[in-house]
């Protein structure tokens, strides 16, 4: 049901001319089939204090200071980052190199794919944890340290780091538009699962994106037939979930989405984000949402149908791999990724996501679906390399980001770039003008 990839030509180094010219460039058309709207594409920036790439290794920094963890006593040695992503927990040089490279491509919008923060916490009162981080209790009489040190300041000082590299991206005309991860909305140490607490940290640390329409405005961009998750069984009064008269919840989401999963439409081109791990439905996606979502943008006109979410729907199998029941949504109920996937075909969607922090263009068949759609998973902006070892495809230890344009005549290309864990090889391309629905 998952074909091999059907797009791996020999990765080819570019003069620093020639890549200039590819970031500016579109693809082939005439002058009268411009580009009427283009958008880039990546996920997973976050640094990991503990699994750190032994690329990014300074030996002469290890145990220099302490780096911030979601799990044990909260602190762990510095493995060997700069002073910078030690307490910040990004890898700034690479994700600044990507930034500056969609910075200069000049796209529209940027979609970023989930696991911007370490995150993985719990963004609540200041806790005092055991040893082995599983028992903890609210800690009634916080001092400065406590609070410094609690899982509610470490998200919000991540996410403020985060924000503060991406605003020159967004000052100079690409608006970003972001994806919940799971590193961002569970808890590592309450057994990975979503936390009420962490979404709202979520939406008072990226609810501004989502939408500014006075932005979106003056950067030439209108958007419209906004669509928030709105969760009917909810009940934000009660906290409660299932509130009359509603009898069933055919999603499982246990909280409001509105901030986390939201669609919208520029011109006939539909976008749809999505929460991949919820409050109660870790490793889902909103399935019954989407295809109303979808139906509707379908009903007034959609040609073009992207979605995003963190987690792949179907995972990668690179050479040394192990998949988990963490590692994508077929992983953890197949029956339930299937449903998803079939609503990708029907509509002719591309679904981009991150979470395994490699690259991987895949097209997959439907299930109960005739046809197929893209799976482009494109979590490379930054995070531990999916693999330490040689898997024999050269992408697979790439940053790596994609590019889609949108032409006139209503044909969709996607071209994707990448550089090499030396951080200062030219930059290459990976998959050319490949067509998308």
């Amino acid at each position: 049901m998952i074909t091999p990839k059907l797009f791996a030509p020999a990765l080819k180094t570019l003069s620093a001319a020639l890549f200039t010219a590819l970031l500016v460039s579109a693809p082939a058309h005439a002058a009268s089939n411009p580009v009427v709207l283009s958008f880039s594409t990546v996920g997973d920036s976050r640094q990991d204090p503990v699994n750190l790439d032994p690329s990014v290794k300074n030996a002469s920094l290890v145990g220099q200071g302490y780096c911030q963890t979601p799990s044990g006593t909260g602190i762990t040695p510095n493995p060997g980052l700069s002073g910078q992503d030690c307490k910040w927990l990004q890898n700034s040089k690479a994700w600044a190199r990507i930034l500056s490279a969609i910075q200069a491509q000049k796209t529209n919008l940027m979609f970023f794919n989930g696991d911007m923060i370490m995150g993985y916490g719990k963004a609540g009162v200041p806790v005092a944890r055991t040893s082995n981080g599983v028992g903890e209790a609210a800690i009634t009489s916080p001092t400065v340290t406590d609070v410094a040190n609690s899982d509610l300041m470490q998200f919000y000082k991540q996410y403020g780091f985060w924000r503060g590299m991406i605003a020159n991206l967004m000052e100079t005309g690409t608006y970003v538009v972001p994806v919940p991860g799971n590193h961002e909305v569970q808890c590592k140490r309450c057994g990975k699962s979503a936390q009420a607490e962490n979404e709202t940290a979520w939406k008072d640390n990226m609810g501004d994106l989502i939408m500014d329409g006075n932005r979106l405005t003056k950067l030439g961009l209108t958007v419209t037939n906004f669509n928030p998750y709105n969760n009917p069984y909810y009940d934000p009064a009660t906290l409660a979930t299932t509130p009359a008269p509603y009898a069933v919840n055919p999603d499982g989401v246990t909280t409001d989405q509105s901030q986390l999963t939201y669609s919208f439409d520029i011109g006939t081109s539909h976008f749809a984000v999505i929460n991949t791990d919820a409050v109660g439905k870790d490793g889902y996606a909103p399935s019954a949402w989407l295809e109303n979502d979808f139906s509707a943008a379908k009903a007034r006109g959609a040609a073009h149908f992207f979605a995003f979410g963190h987690k792949p729907a179907f995972f990668y199998n690179y050479l040394g791999s192990a998949p988990s029941s963490t590692s994508s949504l077929n992983d953890k109920d197949s029956a339930a990724a299937h449903v998803f996937w079939d609503i990708m075909v029907k509509y002719q969607a591309t679904y981009f996501c991150g979470h395994e922090h490699i690259y991987s263009l895949q097209k997959i068949n439907g299930f109960s679906q005739a046809g197929s759609a893209y799976q482009v998973l494109v979590g490379s902006g930054g995070s531990p390399f999916e693999t330490s070892v040689a898997t024999g495809n050269p992408k697979d230890r790439m940053y790596s980001w994609a590019k889609i344009s949108i032409l006139q005549d209503g044909k969709v290309y996607m071209n994707t770039y990448g550089f090499d864990d030396t951080m200062v090889d030219p930059v290459v391309r990976l998959d050319s003008s490949i067509r998308l629905p």
